[in-house]
């Protein structure tokens, strides 16, 4: 089929006007991608709301309406004398309200397109509305699925973090790869912070803390962290939580609340 067969389809489409069959063959042709069909419903649909305004018309001035009567009843005059010195079979005449059908089915007309347009305006809201919730869904799917692969990881590292006097009913897990230098962290019944601190949690190694990312806590004290990549020159084997300024710091400066070690 012509591709430009496909386009006349795709303004009649924007009207809501195919049967069912075409409807269901121009969709199929949507689905394989035609992104010039698509911009042209676009095109029509946004061009529908000018097209009822062009129609829309004021109601004719009184002058021009006595005129038109004026001039049928003349037209009758001038029928009737014919008949009689003819004596032919009379001619029909349209109704008065013929010329006002007109405008009345112009304006239905310009009314059906605003409600058309409207609808295709929604939808393509609908539709921009619903791919954003499929990318928020697809990058939720992607983090879940790196976790599972992290924590079915055979080279991972199991750390027990327990509460300093700062927090001594506090505890945290870490599950550390020391191959990849890549870790998932939890924390548990620690104090909420205050609004300008953060907890950060530190990688150490000989003595030397490096920092590994900085979290919040629920209203239970649990909080979770994904470790940034630490550097693999080093070699950690112990972390620890201090309370630091919003934003964290370079070194700690505040009270540690968990520790633990390999």
């Amino acid at each position: 089929m012509s591709h430009e067969v496909w386009l006349e389809q795709a303004e009649v489409y924007a009207l809501g006007a195919l049967d069912e069959d075409e409807r269901g063959g121009f969709e199929a042709h949507l689905a394989e991608g035609c992104v010039i069909c698509v911009e042209r419903i676009r095109e029509t649909s946004d061009a529908l709301p000018l097209l009822a305004r062009a129609l829309r018309q004021e109601a004719p001035p009184a002058a021009l309406k006595t005129r038109l009567l004026e001039a049928i009843d003349d037209d009758e005059d001038a029928i009737e004398t014919e008949e009689e010195e003819s004596a032919t079979l009379p001619v029909r005449r349209a109704p008065r309200w013929a010329w006002w059908a007109g405008w009345a089915t112009a304006l239905a007309a310009a009314g059906l397109l605003l409600v058309v347009g409207f609808s295709l305006s929604k939808t393509r809201e609908e539709l921009e509305r619903l791919r954003g919730r499929v990318a928020i869904l697809q990058e939720e799917l992607t983090e879940r699925e790196a976790t599972l692969r992290f924590l079915s990881d055979p080279k991972a590292r199991y750390v027990s973090l327990a509460g300093l006097p700062a927090s001594p009913g506090a505890s945290g897990w870490l599950l550390w790869n020391p191959e990849t230098h890549q870790g998932l962290f939890l924390a548990r019944g620690l104090p909420p912070a205050p609004p300008d601190r953060v907890y950060e949690l530190w990688a150490i190694a000989t003595s030397e803390p490096v920092p590994a990312g900085v979290f919040k806590v629920d209203a239970a004290g649990r909080g979770f962290l994904r470790l940034p990549p630490l550097p693999e020159t080093k070699t950690f084997d112990k972390f620890a939580v201090t309370l630091e300024p919003a934003g964290g710091v370079a070194r700690p400066t505040g009270a540690m609340h968990l520790l633990g070690s390999l």
